[in-house]
């Protein structure tokens, strides 16, 4: 079963204060994909938001541990997906939303730029070349994001 990085990745991950520093801490935590396929940690990175792939549905392909295959980089095509910085440089643009930062996409070994806009229980993730309407998904805080274990398992905790 081949899992939709993209997808994880453009996310619509989905959380307003009177203070910029409260406003970034809505998005922090863990973020589970609209898929359910994965999950994204928020976490702040400087005065930034930066985002890393925490847990995969399925973090095994072909009897081994699920790795970064298309990248450009050939160093880099060896690196497991779970762990690995998927967005980051997101900079507080006004409440509930976040931009300039950037999204990787391991499906396509890609990066692209991307915003960030929080939505209720929703994060809009919309990643873009040029214009701003490449890709937009949807991921949500949820119980099985909170109860999925620190690293990447087959199974999440309930």
């Amino acid at each position: 079963m081949r899992v939709s990085i993209l997808g994880l990745v453009v996310l619509s991950l989905a959380v307003s204060a009177p203070s910029v520093g409260a406003q970034q801490q809505a998005a922090l935590g863990r973020w589970l994909s609209e898929s359910g396929k994965g999950v994204v940690e928020i976490y702040p990175c400087a005065d930034k938001l930066c985002g890393k792939l925490v847990w995969l549905a399925d973090p095994i392909r072909d009897g081994a541990t699920a790795v970064d295959r298309n990248n450009k980089d050939a160093a880099q095509k060896q690196r497991p997906l779970c762990g690995l910085m998927m967005l980051g440089d997101f900079r507080q643009l006004e409440a509930n939303r976040w931009g300039d930062g950037w999204i990787y996409s391991p499906e396509n070994g890609k990066t692209y730029r991307a915003n960030m806009t929080l939505d209720g229980e929703f994060l809009k993730l919309r990643g873009y070349i040029g214009i701003v309407l490449l890709i937009l998904r949807r991921a949500s805080r949820s119980p099985q994001a909170t109860g999925i274990p620190s690293t990447c398992s087959k199974t999440p905790r309930r």
